[in-house]
């Protein structure tokens, strides 16, 4: 464990705002970044990742490809905003489902990611050259990209100056970087109530709109465009259907249940089949809803001090 100061201000914040596993969060009174202090070195990050001991584990992430490839496709409508076309690298790429979205629309995609079980999805199930190493302009024989894209992932950055340099570095000329990411730097603590887990120590900051672009221009980019989505709809509704969810557990499994077990195990098979189909397609229209609520109604809802995640988009200077 290490004691860390601002980045970006490069003093010490006594303002404590989150406290979870053991961790806190430190807000700088300066410029509102928010980042664990003590935190854990990081050998013992990225063995949080070689273990699969993340909160997100691998499994989750495979299984998770209908919402990733939904949320993927908004993404590069955006990103095909600026360019459609040409080599695009995404940091941790997760179960590739993005990158294999985009391959579909004509990108020559390339992913890095720490967990093997997922680097191995990405390079044997999906035919996407993935590497398991840290950002380094040697990778893929010092290939350069006309994109670069992380979603959710600036938050765990070790030294998030430091990374977005080396971004610059393995950019083209005019290449573009566009990340997503919560901006709880700017939200008010009323609403820190409404997030059920800060996933502490995996994230490790937690920037504001000012921080962000602070970081870019210390890094070589000029900043382009930002779009922002109101999270709290999500989050209100997320929370009372997760009550209820619970309410109704509680009262499955209080019911005796006293069946012939002639009855039960009559065409069993098929019937699994049937409710893993169902259950599926409950949970695929769950998703959508939350993906409308996020990206649709989450675009016109009001955001200032309020919980939001925002997309970034910054070209490579000159």
């Amino acid at each position: 464990m290490e004691n860390i100061q601002c980045i970006f201000c490069n003093i010490s914040s006594g303002q404590i705002v989150i406290e979870e596993n053991g961790y806190t969060g430190r807000k700088c009174p300066n410029c509102g970044l928010i980042y664990i202090s003590p935190r854990p070195t990081f050998p013992e990050i990225l063995n949080l990742y070689d273990h699969d001991q993340a909160h997100i584990s691998a499994e989750s992430h495979i299984s998770g490809g209908f919402v990733k490839r939904l949320y993927g496709k908004h993404n590069l409508r955006i990103i095909k905003k600026f360019i459609k076309h040409g080599s695009m690298l995404e940091i941790g790429a997760g179960g590739g489902y993005f990158l294999d979205e985009a391959k579909k629309e004509g990108f020559d995609v390339y992913g890095i990611e720490f967990n093997g079980i997922q680097a191995d999805f990405i390079r044997v199930k999906l035919g996407i050259p993935c590497e398991e190493s840290p950002l380094d302009v040697s990778l893929f024989d010092g290939k350069k990209f006309d994109i670069i894209y992380h979603c959710d992932v600036i938050s765990h950055f070790y030294d998030p100056i430091s990374e977005f340099q080396k971004i610059n570095d393995m950019l083209k000329q005019n290449g573009i970087v566009i990340f997503e990411t919560g901006n709880f730097g700017d939200v008010k603590e009323e609403y820190y109530r409404f997030v059920a887990k800060f996933q502490y120590p995996d994230h490790l900051f937690f920037f504001s709109e000012n921080n962000l672009k602070e970081l870019l221009k210390l890094t070589g980019f000029e900043f382009v465009e930002i779009y922002r989505y109101s999270l709290l709809p999500q989050l209100m509704i997320n929370k009372m259907l997760k009550k209820v969810i619970n309410v109704v557990k509680f009262k499955a499994k209080t019911k005796k249940i006293d069946k012939d077990s002639r009855v039960l195990s009559y065409n069993i098979y098929n019937s699994n089949i049937r409710r893993f189909s169902f259950k599926q397609s409950i949970k695929n229209a769950y998703n959508y809803f939350f993906y409308l609520i996020r990206y649709k109604i989450g675009y016109v809802m009001p955001k200032k001090g309020r919980l939001q995640t925002v997309i970034v988009i910054a070209r490579k200077g000159k």
